[in-house]
């Protein structure tokens, strides 16, 4: 492809052409041919680089025009833009041929739930009888076969953009799209336009070092969405949905969904399932109950969301409960199939309002105790620490204090943290998270559940730069193997 070709979907000319043969934002990718786009990063800035680009056989850069030096060095074609990030995403658009635009894309966005929304509006898509694409935190599916993982929920542009051009070869004709804030402020999906965007909820989270400065920014970056969708879906019950559907243009559809008696598509009632453990019915008006495969009003609430998306896109209630009824999402209140008197559920909470819904939902089927194996991750904000530990205390009845993702912090320093917030609620600390597992399954008895929070699908624990191995679905089939 020519540079000139790809600078002209940025509307920039340049007086030197060149052959591109591959685009990157990394200057270790570079090969002969490549586009290389610098960016600046929260630990380094891209132009630095652009020595070790030009090395390894960069054609062409794309840099941030700077006052105090020359756009570009000496005889390189390229340009020198005052938002390289936007630009890079309208690159990667162009070299891998504008795959969005043959694709129903919908974007789901929130605090918590994009995960579990995706794989439910997924799973409706190809009840419907779609060929769906899905992309967010637990990977690049093609209906449910893993395409690629995904360093990013929503990845960054080059890799969004080859991805979507899979799934569009691949004869996809709806891809759904966790979008999550950090792409909105990095611009990972600048220049595409969503067939739909669904908001579910807001509340104080990635806020502080390189994610967001305040709530506000926060809460800007995801309303930010809502300019770039032709249909708006967006959870009315949430106190901060205005500030969503105040980005959008006057002409953009809008269905609302919620509990309230103002919502669009109303949800009237959530209770668990009487004949499935751990399951749920949520009762919408005009259409009746819905099985949901997972506990709780959360999930429930997620799933009232799905239905209202699909319902504004004309998807049959047919398909929508075909669906919902077999929605299974990888570490997010998921069942281990214990051969045990107790339940064991596995589930990626890792703050205060993470644990206060999955624990409020376990609480509702009434078990007899429900035992944690919890942690919390190092480098993080220390009041996830001490809201987890006030919710657990709470609405649990006992807690086996591990590992997580320590990071650089001590594991004995982080569980002392969060034992100092439980003051006198039954906890024990057992540093190892498999000790952990196997010490909370020992206590286990009939009637019992146990929560195993903070990994969820992740299948490494971090520590001091490495990421080892580890997962708690082979620990417990371990365990119970052993048992036998």
């Amino acid at each position: 492809m020519k540079l000139s070709q790809l600078l002209s979907n940025l509307g920039a000319d340049c007086p030197q052409d060149a052959d591109i043969t591959a685009l990157t934002c990394d200057s270790r990718e570079v090969v002969p041919g490549a586009l290389f786009v610098a960016l600046e990063g929260a630990n380094a800035d891209g132009r630095a680089y652009i020595p070790d680009a030009l090395e390894r056989g960069a054609a062409a850069l794309v840099c941030r025009r700077s006052l105090s030096e020359g756009p570009l060095p000496e005889g390189v074609p390229g340009v020198a833009l005052d938002d390289p990030r936007a630009a890079l995403a309208l690159l990667a658009a162009e070299f891998y041929g504008h795959p969005a635009q043959q694709l129903t894309l919908i974007a789901v966005t929130g605090t918590k739930g994009k995960t579990t929304t995706a794989h439910m509006l997924r799973d409706i898509l190809t009840a419907a009888g779609h060929k769906t694409g899905m992309i967010g935190t637990l990977g690049a599916y093609i209906d449910r076969e893993l395409l690629s993982a995904t360093p990013n929920t929503t990845p960054e542009p080059i890799t969004l953009h080859r991805t979507l051009r899979q799934m569009a070869d691949a004869g996809c004709t709806h891809v759904v799209m966790e979008v999550s804030s950090q792409a909105m402020k990095l611009k990972r999906v600048a220049g595409i336009t969503f067939a739909a965007a669904l908001f579910l909820n807001l509340s104080p989270d990635h806020i502080g070092g390189a994610e967001h400065a305040d709530f506000d920014e926060y809460r800007a970056c995801k309303a930010a969405l809502f300019r770039q969708c032709r249909l708006a879906v967006g959870n009315v019950d949430d106190p901060n949905w205005p500030a969503m559907a105040a980005q959008l243009p006057t002409v953009t559809p809008v269905i609302t969904f919620g509990f309230g008696a103002d919502a669009d598509v109303r949800g009237l009632s959530t209770a668990p399932d009487s004949d499935r453990p751990l399951c749920t019915r949520l009762t919408v008006e005009g259409t009746g109950s819905y099985a949901i495969p997972l506990p709780g009003r959360f999930n429930a609430a997620d799933a009232l969301a799905a239905i209202a998306l699909c319902r504004a896109l004309g998807v049959s209630d047919k398909a929508v409960r075909a669906g919902l009824a077999h929605t299974s999402v990888p570490g997010r209140a998921q069942r281990y199939p214990a051969p045990a008197p107790y339940s064991v559920v596995i589930d990626y909470a890792h703050n205060g309002t993470s644990f206060d819904a999955i624990l409020s939902a376990l609480t509702e089927h009434h078990p007899r105790r429900i035992i944690l194996v919890f942690g919390a991750g190092g480098d993080r904000p220390k009041m996830r620490r001490r809201d987890m530990a006030l919710s657990a205390s709470g609405l649990a009845d006992y807690a086996v204090l591990t590992e997580d993702n320590p990071r650089s912090e001590p594991v004995a320093d982080i569980c002392a943290d969060i034992s100092a917030a439980l003051e006198d609620f039954p906890h024990e600390t057992v540093l190892d998270r498999r000790a952990a597992i196997y010490r909370a399954l020992d206590l286990a008895g009939p009637g019992d559940v146990v929560a195993l929070l903070g990994k969820g699908h992740e299948q490494y624990i971090e520590k001091n730069g490495v990421r080892r191995p580890f997962s708690e679905w082979a620990v417990l089939d371990e365990y119970f193997n052993v048992q036998r």
